[in-house]
């Protein structure tokens, strides 16, 4: 602890103590939360066999019926979202009912409550309990405080109207009308506008953005609610994408309990050139081989700013985001593995018609727009929670945290050793100085990031 302040000594002590004694609850909590989400990922992966089946055994139905497009269209998009809606229900329902058997680890505030009454007069413990009380840790406290998903479509039916416009309706009353192209909320609750966004995802290509129409307090409060419910949006209106942002903030289920930051400190990156991101683009950490693909190949909207940063619009980004909430497990093991430099993406051959489906890869196998964006933004969240670990978490799971750039690298080196074993391992010892070589240089105190979106499709 050379150069350190007496106060800084006394803060690390602290926290140091604070992390020993809750340690074994620590995992015990988060092996819980861990066990819970890999059982709905897998559960995630079986409803959309379930959706096809249930897609295809309803248009057969409903043809047999002589029903028109129209009818079978809005039929199957409201039993889909119907499907989706329980999932998450009853997902959450179990992460509840979990958060009542796990273990909760002592607070950082009640330690530093408990602390003071032993040194009554530590003007030190005092300040960090006024640093607690500010800005309390919700993920030292179990279950965030938010209301369970709502349950807006089970009362709600399709059918034809008089005018052979197909109707949602909740009993006589007509909540919104599927005209073809457009759903039109006929009464704009929040309950109904969160049905209607429901029915939408699963009607329109929800990777692509749902465009929202009306006068502005409409798009404003459906933007929100698209957010919580993480559907992008082709809006660029700054009032909607701000709503947008404030749905999407609101997070819900399980936290896992984390360390508190006791660091005092300012860090960054050299100045090379003012990275700052254009208005209306947000800015973006990449990974080397991004910015060397980038440099090769460029894309339309994006731009390299310094050694390891890119802008993109505002809302490629927001969209990006979405598709990554939005994608299925097997999606997502390719997505972080996928080469920038390949126009395919570098994908696995079995997996090109999932991300074809997915909006991923187009018709020809090429890398789509969006999922240049996507592998783009992942990256971005890996390094940023790569990057907030604690120091004892990196020892640990920093090798979990893998930007595409870095499954590529490592693929390179396995086929290299295969080839020439010598070799390989001269460059894997080459590697390793230049890491140790680059740590010694930008070592400075991080701060950690304490609620980063959570990564559960990782």
């Amino acid at each position: 602890m050379e150069n350190l302040t007496d106060e800084q000594q006394k803060r690390i002590a602290l926290l140091e103590v604070f992390e020993a004694k809750t340690a074994p609850e620590r995992e015990i909590r988060n092996a819980g939360i861990d066990q819970h989400e890999q059982e709905y990922r897998e559960k995630w992966l079986q409803l959309q066999s379930s959706m096809e089946a249930t897609r295809g055994e309803l248009h057969a139905r409903l043809k047999g019926l002589n029903a028109s497009e129209q009818s079978i269209s809005a039929s199957v998009a409201i039993e889909l979202a119907k499907l989706t809606e329980g999932y998450y229900a009853e997902k959450d329902k179990a992460a509840r009912e979990l958060d009542g058997t796990l273990v909760k680890p002592q607070s950082w505030l009640d330690f530093l409550k408990e602390s003071k009454l032993e040194q009554p007069n530590d003007p030190i413990i005092d300040s960090l309990i006024e640093e607690a009380q500010k800005a309390p840790d919700s993920g030292l406290d179990g279950f965030t405080k938010q209301t369970a998903p709502n349950m807006v479509l089970a009362d709600l039916h399709a059918r034809e109207g008089k005018d052979g416009v197909m109707e949602y309706t909740r009993g006589l009353t007509v909540a919104v009308r599927d005209v073809g192209d457009r759903l039109d909320v006929r009464k704009t609750d929040d309950r109904d506008i969160e049905a209607a966004l429901k029915i939408a995802a699963k009607k329109f290509d929800v990777d692509k953005g749902l465009l929202l129409t009306g006068d502005t307090a409409f798009k404003v409060r459906a933007a929100e609610i698209g957010g919580k419910l993480g559907y992008p949006l082709q809006n660029t209106e700054p009032e909607v994408l701000r709503a947008w942002m404030r749905g999407k903030q609101v997070s819900q289920g399980l936290e896992r309990a984390r360390i508190p930051s006791v660091d005092a400190g300012i860090t960054g990156d050299p100045a090379t050139n003012l990275t700052m991101a254009p208005v209306g683009k947000t800015l973006l950490r990449a990974d080397q081989r991004t910015m060397d693909a980038l440099t090769k190949n460029p894309v339309a909207g994006i731009e390299l700013l310094g050694k390891d940063k890119i802008s993109m619009p505002d809302e490629r980004m927001l969209a990006a985001n979405a598709s990554i909430n939005d994608l299925g497990y097997q999606a997502i093991q390719q997505i972080a593995r996928a080469d920038l430099e390949q126009h395919n993406g570098g994908v696995d051959p079995g997996s090109v018609d999932l991300l074809r489906e997915k909006g991923i890869l187009d018709a020809d196998g090429k890398l789509t727009q969006l999922g240049t964006d996507v592998v783009m933004v992942r990256d971005d969240r890996v390094i940023s929670e790569r990057e907030a670990l604690e120091p004892s978490q990196k020892a640990k799971i920093a090798q979990y945290f893998k930007t595409s750039g870095d499954y590529v690298r490592e693929a390179f080196l396995e086929e290299l050793e295969k080839a020439a074993p010598e070799v390989a391992e001269e460059k894997k010892e080459q590697a390793l100085e230049n890491k140790k070589a680059s740590q010694l240089w930008k070592k400075m105190p991080v701060t950690p990031q304490l609620d980063l979106e959570e990564f559960v499709e990782r």
